[in-house]
């Protein structure tokens, strides 16, 4: 099967340039509606002028209402609430073994995220819940450590600023 790119291929410039023609072909009859005199023609069954001013304006409206309240809405009904942890870290990236729904907590992801560590022979102390090399990964010299960075936790930080 061959792969979908977006490159031009002889049947994407054969459709896109009859959609060409097409387009410009119904802006020139849309022109020529809008400007000609209709009555002295004897063509009744067209349209009133009124339609060519009203329909660009009806779309544009259109637009505007759909840019300036429903996609910000939209994307408003699809973002966490600020009380949830999926506002503050991706809890499917940083656990990938666990379920989602079962963390509630910082103690809870703090508590996952412990490396459980098991003695191997002649391999030293091996991290078994590494995300990064599947469960050989073993612990750095005690000089080589660096802190491991923690979350702190947001009732904390209330607690410092507001009592």
């Amino acid at each position: 099967m061959p792969e979908h790119t977006p490159a031009p291929t002889p049947h994407r410039a054969v459709y896109g340039y009859a959609f060409y023609l097409l387009t410009l072909t119904l802006f020139v009859l849309y022109v020529l509606w809008a400007l000609m005199p209709t009555k002295s023609l004897g063509l009744s069954y067209l349209p009133d002028k009124y339609f060519a001013v009203l329909l660009p304006m009806l779309v544009l409206v259109g637009l505007s209402f759909f840019t300036f309240f429903l996609y910000p809405a939209i994307n408003m009904s699809i973002t966490a609430d600020k009380d949830e942890m999926a506002s503050i870290v991706d809890v499917s990236l940083l656990l990938k073994d666990s379920e989602q729904n079962s963390i509630n907590s910082w103690q809870e992801v703090q508590e996952k995220l412990k490396p459980v560590k098991k003695n191997v022979k002649n391999a030293g102390t091996v991290i078994e819940n590494c995300q990064f090399c599947s469960g050989h990964h073993q612990l750095p010299k005690a000089s080589e450590q660096i802190d491991t960075v923690h979350f702190i936790d947001l009732t904390e930080i209330n607690n410092c600023l507001f009592s």
